[in-house]
């Protein structure tokens, strides 16, 4: 390459105020300086090119004086600014929720971070809760890992009890960690048995509610009384009551007689009920077969009176509403399904039952971001039971509106199935079937309920 004049001054050219051009044609302003073209023998064949004069500091640097030829670099257009992260919250750890967990691991959200909260770090499956009792299933193969769980799904867990949920300002406060702000709410909580306040303050009453810490209160209290009795055996046998009739109660007392066996304990077994019959709502076959079993099978039923109080000074005892007195030494209580009493922090419209008030789009009918599923919603124009099947086939109309909501397109409807099946476990390794009129005690339902049930949770498990 060749380098310039040796004596620049001689070559400069200067804007003339008639406007000289340079070599590319562009005028010559007075604030720069550029060599005209010289021919190669001029140039003793060396290359020409632009001299950018620059005035030097003092301290050796140089600074862009005035008069010089500057290329300045092409300004980056700015970045957009970042799109907020939105917060869509998962309160309760019920069977529509353990559902979305898995699908957000499948497809998430774009743009948005799922949290679960929930008061305990594990669930049980209720479905296996009187087989377990019964021996048919060690306590590992009900329970399913949150932890675990939201961690191969990629869910932020929170563990502890929303004291207070505020729909307007979206803000959950919590017993023991900070408020969380969201934007898109969604409550699968669950139901408890009636009478909260009864069973909450007797410690032989057993809720079955909360079911994660169930196996252990039933525990501690069960080996408390095989322990009186090996110690100071009587003639009298032990008595060991469940309190409601339906399917939950059934089917614990069938599985609680089978246990009974197992141990060797002298003990009768009781249902009590303020309902007339049992298993209200299933088929007048299905009724008859179960009546039957339980007489078989030495279960004795008190129908037509609820439990009004408890007892517990000295022998435990229940008083029914009629003044009948009952010996209890042991109480499951399955009782009919109630509202939480942690829902009365909830500030969302509920219905004359308590529940939380719900529209067909399972979203709050007050108008806030707020989504209902599962036994604590209490859904317009429609009475469905309180069962677990009910939150499986309503949890991917729920996802579907999660989805819609945030991408601000329609919600769709759900529609409640007219019937379900129906599976009680005997805790003998038979089980009773009720569908649409059909009835069956056989093995071959109790299979067919172990294969549901294990493939259920198998689902949520990791190892």
């Amino acid at each position: 390459m060749r380098t310039p004049p040796t004596d620049p001054s001689d070559e400069l050219r200067r804007s003339p105020a008639g406007g000289q051009r340079s070599r590319s044609g562009k005028p010559i302003t007075g604030e720069q300086v550029e060599f005209d073209a010289v021919s190669a023998d001029e140039a003793d064949d060396e290359e020409l090119h632009a001299i950018i004069l620059e005035d030097e500091d003092e301290d050796g640097t140089s600074s862009e004086a005035a008069g010089t030829i500057t290329e300045s670099p092409s300004t980056p257009a700015p970045a957009p600014p970042p799109v907020p992260v939105r917060q869509l919250v998962l309160i309760g750890a019920g069977h529509a929720h353990l559902q979305i967990l898995n699908w957000w691991r499948e497809r998430s959200i774009a743009n948005t971070e799922l949290t679960m909260v929930t008061a305990f770090g594990q669930v049980a499956y209720a479905g296996m809760l009187p087989s377990t009792l019964a021996g048919l299933y060690t306590p590992e193969e009900m329970l399913i890992d949150l932890p675990k769980l939201c961690e191969r799904c990629g869910v932020r867990l929170i563990v502890d009890r929303a004291n207070r949920f505020d729909p307007e300002n979206r803000v959950i406060e919590f017993a023991h960690q900070p408020a969380l702000k969201f934007d898109v709410a969604s409550i699968n909580i669950g139901s408890v048995p009636a009478e909260e306040p009864l069973w909450q303050s007797h410690r032989v009453l057993i809720s079955v509610k909360p079911l994660p810490s169930f196996l252990q209160r039933f525990a501690v209290r069960f080996r408390e009384l095989v322990e009186q009795w090996r110690m100071a055996p009587g003639p009298e046998l032990l008595q060991i009551v469940v309190v409601g009739a339906g399917a939950a109660g059934v089917e614990l007392a069938l599985c609680l007689e089978q246990h009974k066996h197992e141990l060797e304990l002298p003990a009768d077994v009781r249902i009590i009920d303020g309902n007339k019959t049992i298993l209200n709502g299933f088929a007048p076959r299905t009724v008859r077969r179960v009546e039957k079993l339980l007489r078989v099978r030495g279960v004795d039923l008190s129908m037509g009176s609820p439990v009004a109080d408890c007892d517990d000074e000295g022998v435990p005892t229940l008083v029914l509403e009629n003044g009948e007195r009952i010996r209890a030494d042991l109480v499951i209580w399955a009782a009919g399904a109630s509202p939480p009493m942690a829902l009365h922090g909830f500030e969302l419209p509920k219905s004359p039952r308590g529940f939380l008030s719900t529209r067909t789009t399972l979203q709050s009918i007050a108008d806030v971001p707020v989504f209902v599923a599962g036994d604590c919603a209490d859904l317009e124009f429609h009475a469905i039971p309180k069962a677990g099947v009910y939150a499986v086939r309503q949890a991917p109309i729920l996802w579907q509106n999660l989805q819609n909501f945030l991408a601000r397109r329609p919600l769709v409807e759900y529609t409640p199935q007219q019937g379900f099946l129906r599976l009680l476990s005997c805790g003998d390794g038979t089980a009773i079937l009720d569908y649409k009129g059909f009835s069956s005690h056989s093995s071959w339902a109790w299979m067919l309920k172990d294969w549901i049930d294990r493939g259920w949770v198998k689902k949520f498990q990791v190892k």
